[in-house]
């Protein structure tokens, strides 16, 4: 089998960057304020939703939670490859994903506005959610340096977290968990 030269030379570079990024971890990330708070936003959440979700819906619940952190993670990492944004503090240095919102605070926060006042509307959930996404919690994290926007405006996320949160709302109401009678 031939081997591609071009692109057996970017992955080098690649490899060469990681190794980089790498040695910052290690030298400079692990273990500081920020990587346990890092910890800390990754394991709480799972740790409160394990004890108030509602057991009856436990299953539905993590499906849609899967869901949701497949979907965020693949969002965040073509972010990160178009140059749109990126993370200086990870848990991991070799994860370009931003673990602590892609895997717990996204899909946890959905999971619980999506078992608790059901009454309310979904939009009305799903403008707010976004708003306080985009606009409180974005703008935080980019204020104590975990999250860099590079080519990116927070209208943007408000828009796209408003269609994110009425998908996984579809997802969750649909009737792929509804136990067939005539069986």
């Amino acid at each position: 089998m031939k081997s591609n030269n071009l692109l057996d030379e970017v992955y080098k570079i690649l490899a060469l960057d990681n190794s980089k990024l790498t040695d910052i971890w290690l030298t400079h990330i692990v273990f500081s304020w920020r990587w346990w708070l890092l910890v800390g936003l990754s394991i709480i959440p799972w740790i409160i939703w394990f004890k108030i979700r509602n057991k009856n819906d436990t299953v539905r619940l993590l499906f849609v939670a899967l869901v949701i952190g497949m979907v965020s993670n693949e969002l965040d990492s073509t972010g990160i490859a178009l140059n749109l944004w990126h993370y200086d503090w990870k848990i991991f240095p070799t994860m370009p994903m931003y673990l602590p919102w892609d895997l717990t605070l996204l899909p946890v926060s959905i999971m619980l506005l999506l078992q608790f006042k059901p009454k309310i509307s979904k939009y009305i959930k799903a403008i707010t959610y976004s708003f306080i996404c985009a606009f409180i919690f974005e703008p935080l994290a980019e204020s104590i340096g975990l999250y860099h926007i590079i080519n990116w405006h927070y209208w943007y996320s408000f828009i796209i977290y408003i269609v994110l949160y009425l998908c996984f709302n579809h997802l969750y109401e649909s009737k792929l968990f509804q136990r067939q009678s005539n069986l």
